[in-house]
């Protein structure tokens, strides 16, 4: 059956802090918003099998349970996951798609895990020399893909330009995006600033077909100026967590303003369904799911703290870049630009 007509996810049911207690209820709610996915919970299998009892047959139908032996650690480093990681829930969820038993795997457990299995078990596209991870960062007008985000610590100007040209065809092909804006993100936006690599980037992608705008700063990620924001993964971790710190401080501080007197929690009666209402549209739970693009296959890594909302966007984002066939246009774009590289 094509992934048009049944899209098989494989969840590392144990990856992230609250493990099954989170992942089942998330694919429940992923099976009944998405009516073409069928999810493979993988990791220990009584234990899931405790938590799907009682389910009605019509959603036991669209689940299936692969057992695993163990579960790597959030702190899982690179060398352990390969010497001793093998039968775990990451692994064996990465392996499903390696086989060609399922489309795409979601997990919430280590970034380091993540990337080394993603290499060694699904593989690189032709012509690409590393996977980058891209988030979903609410800005003013609905969101702007950001990429790398810590895959990548120190890259080249080539790895720059390949991941602009991952993240613009992500939007194209998964957002509807027709042209997605591209922008280089730098200490400012004159032609002159900043450091070699990034004025070389700069250069080879103002070459290319993309509808690129040239050097950004972080102001613009927020504005919506750009579509596609990219950088190193040193630079785009440190972004992604701040943006998150300075989230959770301003929701903290909004909520002890309306509860401080008489006179705020009137006026929370008063504004406070409109307030909830945009910090929801702006909840990063909401655009949870950071995409692993470059590998020969979908691997989406969900947030570790992410709540049932969250890790249910993660399974949603998986499933739409499984059936779009994400992988085979961005192999298609890199040898059409003429952009592969050798190790």
């Amino acid at each position: 059956m094509s992934v048009t007509d049944k899209t098989v996810l494989a969840l590392d049911a144990h990856g992230g802090d609250q493990g099954l207690t989170v992942s089942v209820p998330a694919s429940l709610a992923a099976l009944d918003a998405d009516p073409r996915l069928q999810i493979i919970l993988v990791g220990k299998q009584e234990e899931i099998a405790a938590q799907l009892d009682g389910l009605k047959p019509s959603a036991r139908n669209r689940l299936d349970v692969r057992a695993a032996d163990s579960v790597l650690p959030m702190d899982a480093k690179s060398v352990a996951v390969l010497r001793r990681g093998r039968n775990s829930s990451m692994w064996n969820a990465f392996e499903l798609v390696a086989d060609g038993n399922a489309h795409a795997c979601v997990s919430g457990g280590s970034t380091a895990a993540m990337m080394v299995l993603g290499v060694k078990l699904i593989g690189m596209l032709p012509g690409i020399q590393r996977p980058a991870l891209m988030a979903y960062v609410p800005n003013r007008r609905e969101h702007t893909g950001l990429l790398d985000l810590g895959a990548n610590l120190n890259v080249s100007a080539e790895q720059l330009v390949q991941f602009a040209v991952m993240g613009s065809v992500t939007a194209s092909v998964v957002d509807g995006i027709e042209k997605p804006s591209v922008g280089l993100l730098n200490v400012g936006h004159e032609e002159g600033k900043g450091h070699d690599l990034v004025r070389k980037a700069h250069g080879m992608l103002s070459d290319l077909p993309l509808n690129y705008v040239g050097f950004i700063e972080g102001h613009d990620i927020f504005s919506g100026k750009v579509d596609i924001a990219v950088c190193d993964g040193f630079v785009g971790n440190l972004i992604l967590k701040s943006t998150e710190g300075l989230a959770r401080m301003l929701l903290t501080e909004m909520k002890a303003a309306l509860a401080e007197n008489w006179r705020s929690r009137m006026g929370d009666a008063l504004a406070g369904p409109s307030l909830r209402r945009l910090l929801a549209r702006r909840d990063p739970s909401a655009h949870n799911g950071a995409p692993l693009l470059g590998l020969n296959g979908v691997a989406v890594k969900s947030h570790g703290g992410a709540d049932f909302q969250g890790l249910t966007q993660a399974i949603l984002e998986a499933g739409r870049e499984a059936r779009r066939q994400v992988p085979k246009k961005i192999e298609a774009s890199i040898h059409e630009y003429h952009l592969e590289m050798t190790s």
